[in-house]
């Protein structure tokens, strides 16, 4: 059986244990090292595996809904919003690529760059 979150480290100077959303977002046992912790806090789960990802995805669909592009929906169709994504990042970065070249032609300077 699971141990409750908050009968992890009965110390009251320890993370805050919310009952209302039943979350502990610190890690309970900050010292003991990471492979003998068996809960490091909910937090921890938010910057792990996919989650960072699915989070950008989401961000990327507000941005191009304010934008007035209203046919973005990462949940009902999320293939669509990742390939929109990537052809938006590979197309910044192309300009990126552009904007440096006409200051450097413009300009000079190249030699001290990299």
């Amino acid at each position: 059986e699971d141990t409750a979150k908050y009968l992890r480290n009965l110390d009251p100077n320890s993370a805050y244990y919310d009952p209302k959303s039943r979350s502990m977002r610190d890690n309970p046992n900050p010292e003991l090292p990471p492979e003998e912790s068996m809960f490091a806090g909910d937090n921890f789960t938010r910057v792990s595996g996919d989650a960072v990802e699915l989070a950008s995805t989401q961000l990327f669909a507000w941005d191009a809904a304010e934008k007035g592009v209203s046919e973005l929906h990462p949940q009902a169709n999320p293939s669509q919003v990742e390939l929109l994504k990537k052809k938006f990042k590979s197309k910044s970065a192309e300009i990126q690529l552009q904007k440096k070249k006409k200051v450097l032609d413009k300009y000079g300077g190249g030699e001290y760059l990299d």
